[in-house]
This record gives structure tokens, C-alpha cells and sequence, in this order.
């Protein structure tokens, strides 16, 4: 096999070996309690994994935001999750985000993790398999953020989650995963906005698997 054939098949190798570590020590080594992500996600605890970590501290409300899909396959095709470690990629995210923001309104505390997305490569694979192995690490980096902000940085603070692509999947799949059982969570959540639309208090309400219209 050439060389360069080898380097193609690579990231899929390494995939497969970590699927098969995760399969021997059992998914709930992922998590601690069962709640926060601790082996396989980015450490939020390094400002430098944050593209904002309280952008202005004076303001009155906070937003947690997970930003859109970032293409990379010009830099990095044969990836299945988007290394944000890497300069040229943390650029490229970077820029995106700064693109992403300015459609929101101003005035508001910031805090947007860098996370490692699924690829274009990975979404299109013909495993299924490959996909759902790169959205496990996507959605722990999501969640492990998440779970920083809440345990260090809210303080009661009120505060908006919003997402947009992937970013909004994984805001939605947190709210159903964690928020029913975490009413500190949704005390001082005073709004939602997934691809830049407010839900209502009824669409959250169902993605918390009840039916109780909850008060923003």
C-alpha cells in the first residue's frame, strides 16, 4: 500500500482502535456520575479552549453558544472530528464564530467553547458507525463545556443557551439529557434560540419530556 493511501486510511484506524477501547471499558468511563465528560472531552478548565470565556463580565445576561458547522476538508479531509487544536483549524473556526456573532445582539456575556465537530468526511462515511463514534466525542465536548460554565463561571446568573447546526442538536440533546433533572439549570435559563430561533416554552417543554410550559 503507498504511503499516501496509508496516511488516507489513518484517521479511520485510529477511530476504530478508540471505538474498541470504549467498548472494553465500558461507556461509563466517559462520565463521572454520569454527568460531566471527563475522558474523552476537550478540558474546559484552559481558557485557551474558549473563543470566549465571559466576554464582558458587567453585562446583565449570559449566553452559552455553540457555534455552526465549520467546513475544514481543505485542510483536513480525511478527519472525523475537527481538531480545534490544530493552528490553521483553530483559525479557520475562529473566524467563523466571529462571523457567526455579529448577527447577535451586543451587551451580553459570552461564553463559546471551541469543540470538536463532526466533519463533512465523517457525516458522509458509509459506516454509520464512523458518524456516531465522532458525534460521541462532539457531544462530550459540548456537555463538558456546558457543565464547566454551570459549575464555575454562572453563579445564578441568568442566561441564554442558544446553538446553531450541530451546535443546536447538541444544546437540544442537552436540555433532554440533563434539565428535567437539574432545576438549578432551568431556575435562571431565560431563553433558547436554536439556528437563531427563540423556542417556545412549549418546544422546550417537550424536549424535556414533559408537558409543563415552562416560564422564561
Amino acid at each position: 500500500m503507498k504511503s499516501n493511501e496509508i496516511e488516507k486510511w489513518m484517521p479511520m484506524i485510529w477511530l476504530f482502535i478508540g471505538i474498541i477501547i470504549l467498548v472494553i471499558v465500558g461507556f461509563g468511563a466517559v462520565y463521572v456520575s454520569g454527568d460531566a465528560p471527563e475522558t474523552i472531552a476537550i478540558k474546559y478548565g484552559d481558557s485557551n479552549n474558549w473563543y470566549a470565556l465571559g466576554s464582558d463580565p458587567e453585562a446583565e445576561l449570559d449566553v452559552f453558544y455553540l457555534y455552526d458547522d465549520v467546513n475544514v476538508s481543505d485542510i483536513s479531509p480525511y478527519e472525523t472530528n475537527v481538531d480545534v487544536s490544530l493552528y490553521e483549524i483553530h483559525n479557520r473556526v475562529s473566524d467563523e464564530i466571529t462571523a457567526s456573532i455579529d448577527a447577535y445582539p451586543s451587551g451580553m456575556n459570552n461564553y463559546i467553547p471551541y469543540y470538536r465537530q463532526v466533519t463533512q468526511y465523517a457525516q458522509e462515511a458509509d459506516l454509520p458507525i464512523i458518524e456516531d463514534a465522532a458525534r460521541m466525542i462532539a457531544y462530550a465536548d459540548a456537555k463538558a463545556a456546558f457543565h464547566y460554565y454551570m459549575s464555575v463561571h454562572n453563579n445564578g446568573r441568568p442566561y441564554i443557551l442558544a446553538g446553531s447546526g450541530q451546535g443546536a442538536e447538541y444544546v437540544a440533546e442537552m436540555i433532554a439529557e440533563w434539565f428535567g433533572k437539574r432545576p438549578a439549570y432551568l431556575k435562571n435559563l431565560q431563553g433558547v434560540y436554536l439556528d437563531s430561533k427563540l423556542q417556545s416554552n412549549e418546544t422546550v417543554s417537550q424536549l424535556l419530556g414533559d408537558k409543563t410550559i415552562l416560564v422564561l
